[in-house]
């Protein structure tokens, strides 16, 4: 969000497009009307400085949407991308002056609750809802996930009327462990598997995996027999993270990667 404002630059003299559309659910619009009021309605402008050109469209939960007219539909499903509490821990005054930055325990912030605050947190526990997309019956793209609710899956697993498969998944694997906002290995696996498009792309990982181990963990998710003797220590630690099951391609995407998906719903890509 906090980029949005950089993008004058496109807009300004219409340097290279007279206005930006930006698709976004409600909740998020509210978010940047709260943020960057200037954003969405120029009276709040200081008049200082230029501003952004933008074209609002609210996309909704599970209603599919075109963009202009590119004959495209693409439907949202919203995801779990980790979670909020439904009461916000009490802030301690600032001084004027801070220290170094020091990580705070959950501990600490509910002492500082009343019983009956500390009792809510502790029961009442709402998802962070995230946007996935289905481009048509061609590509499904969920970047931030860390659960895909059992309704959203019919929309996911939808098939054309020849009953194809869907060429082309991207899904979040942020490392091997899991982690509370985001898919670990297995996670990712579990549902590559459940999808079974004819190529799976992983996006969003960290530096903690070098990208030939990743190569590597897919082929054994495709069913390649790896020579023990060659695996370096993460690739056996995401081994054991493997379950038995269907084998599907799975490979890591990486900065200039090109896919292409045929009116036959065949894919190949720039790199593998």
């Amino acid at each position: 969000m906090n980029g949005l404002d950089d993008l004058r630059g496109w807009t300004l003299n219409t340097a290279i497009q007279s206005h930006i559309d930006v698709y976004v659910s409600q909740s998020t619009f509210e978010g940047v009307q709260r943020s960057f009021p200037y954003l969405v309605a120029k009276e709040f402008a200081s008049g200082g400085g230029d501003v952004p050109e933008f074209k609002w469209h609210i996309i909704e939960d599970n209603v599919p949407f075109e963009i202009l007219d590119t004959g495209i539909q693409i439907t949202p499903f919203a995801v779990h991308h980790g979670r909020v509490f439904s009461v916000v821990p009490p802030l301690a005054p600032t001084s004027s002056v801070t220290t170094i930055s020091t990580p705070v325990k959950p501990t600490t912030l509910l002492s500082k609750l009343l019983p009956d605050q500390e009792r809510l947190v502790d029961e009442v526990k709402n998802p962070y809802l995230c946007f996935g997309f289905k481009f048509g019956h061609d590509i499904v793209y969920i970047s931030d996930v860390s659960y895909i609710p059992e309704d959203k899956w019919p929309i996911v697993e939808s098939r054309p009327s020849n009953g194809r498969a869907l060429p082309v998944l991207v899904l979040d694997c942020l490392r091997l462990r899991p982690h509370t906002s985001h898919f670990g290995l297995e996670n990712a696996v579990d549902s590559a598997r459940r999808i079974d498009a004819t190529r799976t792309y992983l996006i969003g990982f960290g530096h903690e995996v070098a990208h030939d181990d990743l190569v590597m963990l897919g082929e054994a998710v495709g069913g390649k027999a790896l020579e023990t003797e060659t695996l370096t220590e993460t690739v056996k630690a995401g081994l054991e993270l493997i379950q038995q099951g269907k084998n599907v391609w799975v490979r890591p995407s990486h900065d200039g990667l090109r896919v292409f998906v045929g009116g036959d719903g065949r894919v190949h890509d720039s790199s593998y």
